[in-house]
């Protein structure tokens, strides 16, 4: 089974959402909350870029992001953002569902460890919150998916705090952890940088050291709300050590 296979369940699993929650305890320490400015760790030759230059297909028609939609429909499109003089993605849902995921496979974590993006949120799903199955829904989510089928799902949650995490795992099937990174309406319409260390936030999360990297998708949704949300994300970076 190859990488984007793999990817394509775990993301189809994600998306159903029928998993026991259960709570652990991790502190999120690096969590970088700038103005976004262009750093000489972004602009490094090696680093390997997550852009939307090719969305969803190539100019062959070759489809580049794989879309799922859950519920609803998709609007998403890219769009030249002005603050960060670059094309950024732009996702608005209407008690809809959906993500798009791309298979990754030359990123080796041991030396393109460090991942980062630039995200804003315009608006917060009504009420979501992730804590409770029937209000997990959020505006952005990034999620990186690891063969063995373990994902971790990074998220900013309009109710849970910064630093909750939930296990959203499925038995024999999927394992997903869930990071809150950002939460609430503080920072709502602000462009935010986030630099994790994938590694770091693996073993901190699993107890094990991460197997390789298989794909990355961009996810929102807000049908548990019954609600409208909309945010906007940048190439996702993953950076040189």
């Amino acid at each position: 089974m190859n990488k984007f296979t793999i990817l394509s369940i775990l993301l189809l699993f994600i998306c159903t959402s029928c998993a026991e929650e259960k709570q652990v305890e991790i502190k999120v320490e690096n969590v970088v909350k700038t103005q976004p400015t262009e750093t000489k760790a972004a602009t490094k030759s090696n680093n390997i870029v997550v852009d939307f230059k090719e969305f969803p297909k190539n100019a062959a028609g070759k489809e580049i992001w794989t879309s799922k939609i859950k519920e609803g429909k998709a609007d998403v499109k890219v769009v030249k953002d002005e603050e960060l003089k670059k094309d950024v993605l732009r996702l608005r849902s209407d008690e809809a569902s959906y993500f798009y995921q791309k298979e990754l496979k030359n990123v080796n974590l041991d030396k393109n460890g460090i991942v980062s993006w630039k995200w804003k949120v315009t608006q917060n799903p009504k009420g979501g919150d992730v804590r409770k199955r029937s209000t997990d829904d959020q505006a952005i989510q990034v999620l990186l998916a690891f063969e063995g089928k373990y994902v971790i799902s990074y998220i900013w949650d309009p109710s849970a705090p910064v630093g909750y995490t939930k296990d959203s795992s499925i038995p024999f099937i999927l394992a997903q952890k869930v990071l809150v990174l950002e939460s609430g309406e503080k920072n709502v319409n602000k462009w935010l940088e986030i630099r994790r260390d994938v590694k770091a936030d693996f073993k901190k999360l699993y107890g094990k050291e991460a197997p390789p990297l298989g794909g990355v998708a961009i996810q929102i949704n807000s049908q548990h709300t019954e609600s409208k949300c909309e945010s906007f994300i940048s190439p996702i970076v993953f950076e040189s050590k």
